[in-house]
Order: C-alpha cells, then structure tokens, then sequence
C-alpha cells in the first residue's frame, strides 16, 4: 500500500479505492492529511529495528444513547431554549428511575440507558427480546444484561436480587443526572469530517444516519465549547453524488469546504481528524434556538523581546535584581 505522499507501509492487497478527495484514488491507495501524522519518523532511531504499521483507531459507528450537558444546557438556554423544557427532560427521567423498581418497561429503559443503547432500540417488548439476547451476547461480563433478560423472562422485580441490581442501576442514573445528563430524543454524536464532492455550500451539511442521509435544519456543536456561537444552525442538504464516495457507510457528518473559514474552527477550535460533533433534529429545540454569532480569534501584536539574565551584564543583572527587590519588599501587588 502506497501513501500518496510516497510513504509505503504494506504489500498485502487492500480493496480501497476510494477516499474523501475529489476523485478516486488509484487500488489499494489511501490518503492521509498532513494534519492526520501525528508523529514523525526520527532518523536518529533509524539503527533500532522496526516495521511499520497502519493502526485504525476508530470508525464512524452506530450513535450511542446522546445525553445532554451542563455546558451545552447553558448554551442552548441562552439561546432561547426555556427553562421548562430541561425541566420537563429531568422529570422525565426521573420518573423512569423511579419506576424502574416497579414496572418492567421503565427498567428495561433504565438498564438500556445506562449503557447508552440508542432510544430507538427499546420500543415493544418482543423487539426488547431480540435486542436484549444480542446485546447480551456482545456484552455477556455486564450482569445489568442478566437484569433485563430475567425481566423478560417474567421473574418479578420484587425478586430480592433484581431489586439490588435495579437500585444499583438507578444510583448511576440519578448521579449521572445530577452532571446534567439528560437524555435527549433525536439527537446524535456523529464523526465529522469535508465534503468530498465540493457541493456543500457555507452553513450546509450532509447528515448520514441509519437510513441514509436526510434533510432540514439541524444542530451542530462540538464538545466542550463554551462560546455562545459554539452551536450553529446548519442545513442539512442530500447530495446524491456522496454515495460515490462513501456507499453505504453511516453514521457520520460532511462539513463544506466553501467559505472564509471552517466551521469546525468556528465551534470550539477543532477540525476533521476525526472528531465527534453532537446533532440535534429535535424539534422542540429547532423551535426555541437562536445562534449567535462564533467566536472570532483576535489578532495579537508580536509581543516585545524581553532580555534575559544571560543577555545582561553582571552590574546590569545585579541593578535589575535590586530594583526588583525593592518592589516586592515596599510595594507589594
């Protein structure tokens, strides 16, 4: 496999033949940004025997169950989302923790949030079944799995053990509410990365999900920003032309590279390497958002060279450091 900056790391085949540029690379070829090498080759370890290797450290995957936090409740209120609407997600949420002891569905809920299974897994309860068996297999160490298989099973929750595991559970989830953790309805964490087809206009995206990519107004933001303007209102536009690229992959958001500026620079400084941006379609929250205006770096001035105790002269530095004596001594800040 042959980098197209002439580095080689492979000669096993890989069928890769396309990539996020504007055309199709040739076989067995991938691309890789100059912002993506993270570390360089020391030629002075050159003596040291070793191989290289392409490590892949993540995928664009399935969205977990999406919470809110206490920094992007604050951003959105101050956006115009009303209190009573935080509320009301608290209440619910509480409510489910409370029930969790006494009826099924509720604790199925809990067991599912607090591994952040996606919402739209639990529904009916024979869907449950199926999700809960495979999930268990995946995860078979987790004993909460053991908890829903035996709710789903007809053991009753007053069973002494099941009422132990549930109150356990519950405890996490209350704590994790506590953080401001608000499990929210139609919200994603996708990884974002450029447009490879150049048809995105400035303020549009391109938002794939599990059934492909969809349309309308979204929101954008990416954690931990703390500027007002650190979320944005986005379009999210279908581009038929992406499926050449990116066939049937998912979960992930393509970001323009038309404009004066990024708009991964514009929340919270970050960039396309990978990095996970929150997207919201619920609607309750298109309704009451207002953006504001992102942050805007300020142009600093070259800061003035300042001498040095080796750029100084012995009487100098003595001078200097008397001088400084006295200031701390009779005129302390």
């Amino acid at each position: 496999m042959v980098f197209l900056d002439g580095s080689e790391i492979a000669e096993e085949p890989l069928n890769i033949t396309k990539s996020l540029t504007s055309e199709a690379l040739p076989p067995r070829t991938i691309q890789v940004r100059p912002s993506m090498r993270k570390v360089k080759s020391d030629a002075s370890f050159s003596y040291i025997q070793s191989c290289n290797s392409l490590e892949i450290v993540a995928t664009s995957n399935r969205p977990k169950r999406t919470c809110l936090s206490r920094y992007l409740i604050a951003l959105l209120h101050y956006g115009g989302v009303p209190n009573e609407y935080f509320l009301e997600l608290l209440k619910n949420a509480l409510d489910d923790a409370q029930n969790a002891r006494y009826t099924k569905l509720a604790a199925i809920r809990g067991i599912f949030r607090f591994y952040s299974i996606h919402s739209f897994f639990y529904g009916s309860l024979t869907f449950l079944l199926r999700v809960s068996f495979s999930v268990s297999l995946k995860y078979g160490d987790m004993d909460d799995f053991l908890v829903s298989r035996m709710i789903l099973c007809g053991i009753p929750l007053e069973e002494p053990y099941m009422q132990f595991r549930l109150s356990v559970l519950m405890k996490e989830e209350r704590k994790g509410l506590k953080a401001g953790k608000l499990p929210v309805t139609d919200c994603y964490y996708l990884m974002g990365t450029v447009d490879p087809t150049g048809l995105l206009k400035p303020n549009e995206v391109c938002v794939v999900l599990e059934n492909g990519q969809i349309s309308g107004d979204v929101l954008v933001y990416k954690h931990p920003g703390l500027h007002f303007g650190d979320i944005h209102v986005l379009s999210a536009r279908y581009i038929k032309e992406l499926e050449l690229f990116v066939g049937d992959s998912k979960y992930a958001i393509f970001f323009p590279i038309k404009g004066s500026r990024s708009l991964a620079d514009e929340m919270a400084n970050s960039d396309f390497d990978g990095d996970m941006y929150w997207v919201s379609r619920n609607s309750q929250l298109l309704r009451y958002f207002r953006s504001s205006k992102p942050w805007v770096p300020m142009s600093s001035t070259a800061g003035v060279q300042q001498k040095g105790p080796l750029d100084l002269t012995d009487r100098e530095l003595e001078k200097k450091l008397f001088d400084q004596f006295l200031a701390n001594r009779f005129k302390p800040r």
